[in-house]
């Protein structure tokens, strides 16, 4: 589970902003925390989290942030190839041009804090710590100094003087050369086999984003090979009003040129589709799925005029179309334990009740797992404290300076949950657009 995070110099960020999942009022409302049991005592862990905020706030940049960092320590990077971090534009001189990613996080029984700060060219910090009876202590540290010289020390929590896993790490630590300082080490220790990792390099894998323009490009192979899945999203749609009654996953055996000629496809496209008999092909925005030389499609039964009528995804409405990017999100929390899910705009396209289902779908599905959700949205009917904590609900605003800044609902005190909305609007807590007449 996510316990904080902490991101500063990226995008709209300036200076760092704290997101946490520690709850910060009483409640007795047990269905929005779990217990967690640390080496510290027990902590209680927010599932849920929601940022709202005017256009250009900021909440994209948030979860663009997660969304780099996340890859950044997953795909590894190649050696002497830049950063690619996107900083702050106002460059502020106290920051020196560095960035910084920090996430403190449950997994399996221990607490971590894993972070890492870089420029456009290398990494300059990176550090793991591991929640002790006391404190947070060391597994391993780094740190580039102003001549460029990159020290890791690696702790004898991490692994015992002497052992297999050490002696590979210490190895693994002089390879950080000149045209490696681009290289997070915690990548390398995965990479190279390191056990100790594997648990923590895999939780990342488990945080996931979705955009507006997110589509699940595998949806049709693993509708196709799970009736389950297929099955739920169905009934969802069926019960959410959508007019659809059923779904299916249909393979159309069609030649490339029959293909080229019905999609519009340039002949030089078509050459490097010939020797394709399994995977994806992006056309204009659209994803095409092709397995086994069979084109995948899904298809949404619609009854009219007592008969079936089958349609395309991009057939369906808008809204329609956001649903089936989400509902995938719901199902899997049901099936895995792990996730943790960043979902900007989830209210787009979507009518105020379907997205207060979906918030909703989410505690009443979740088993005892860890899963949680944080997510975007404009939509202020959302901002409801008879579904929501006051701690679950956050507002993100730009200061004078430009840069966004974060803070929750639970700073402000409410007499009446009824009044959160009309408070909001009337801008008691900011994070509301400025609009200014014409002149």
């Amino acid at each position: 589970m996510l316990l904080r995070y902490i991101v500063s110099n990226f995008k709209s960020i300036g200076h760092p902003v704290e997101f946490s999942m520690f709850p910060t009022e009483e409640s007795t409302d047990e269905r929005f925390l779990k217990t967690i049991t640390t080496k510290a005592g027990e902590w209680k862990v927010l599932r849920r989290g929601g940022f709202f905020g005017p256009n250009a706030s900021g909440k994209s940049s948030f979860i663009e942030s997660i969304d780099f960092a996340r890859d950044y320590i997953v795909d590894g990077q190649k050696s002497g190839k830049g950063t690619g971090v996107n900083q702050f534009r106002g460059d502020f001189e106290d920051l020196e041009g560095i960035s910084s990613f920090q996430f403190m996080f449950y997994l399996e029984g221990e607490v971590y804090e894993y972070g890492f700060s870089l420029d456009r060219r290398q990494v300059h910090e990176e550090w793991l710590m591991q929640l002790t009876e006391k404190d947070l202590e060391p597994l391993f540290t780094r740190v580039t100094d102003e001549n460029g010289r990159t020290e890791i020390e690696i702790e004898t929590a991490f692994a015992p003087e002497g052992s297999a896993q050490r002696e590979l790490a210490e190895v693994l630590k002089q390879s950080i050369q000149e045209n490696q300082k681009n290289q997070l080490f915690l990548y390398k220790l995965y990479d190279n086999g390191i056990e100790k990792i594997e648990n923590i390099f895999d939780w990342f894998k488990h945080l996931q984003t979705v955009f507006p323009s997110s589509s699940i490009q595998s949806l049709p192979i693993r509708m196709k090979l799970d009736k389950k899945l297929r099955a739920y999203i169905a009934d969802k749609l069926n019960s959410l009003d959508t007019g659809v009654s059923d779904v299916s996953v249909v393979s159309n055996k069609i030649t490339f040129e029959d293909f080229a000629e019905k999609y519009d496809i340039p002949t030089e496209v078509i050459r490097d589709m010939e020797e394709i008999e399994n995977g994806i092909i992006n056309i204009n925005g659209k994803s095409f799925i092709f397995a086994d030389g069979k084109l995948l499609q899904i298809k949404f039964n619609h009854i009219l005029n007592s008969k079936t009528v089958k349609f395309n995804i991009d057939e369906e409405s808008d809204g329609t179309q956001r649903l089936v990017d989400l509902l995938p999100m719901l199902f899997s929390m049901q099936e895995d334990s792990n996730f943790i899910y960043f979902v900007d705009e989830i209210d787009r396209s979507l009518h105020t009740k379907l997205s207060q289902f979906l918030l909703e779908e989410f505690v009443n599905s979740i088993n005892s797992g860890y899963n949680q959700i944080i997510f975007t949205a404009h939509d202020v009917n959302l901002i409801n404290l008879d579904r929501f904590r006051q701690d679950e609900i956050w507002f993100i605003e730009k200061n004078y300076r430009g840069e966004s800044r974060l803070k929750p609902l639970s700073n402000f005190e409410i007499n009446e949950k009824r009044d959160a909305l009309k408070a909001y609007l009337s801008g008691r807590f900011g994070a509301i657009p400025t609009i200014r007449g014409r002149k």
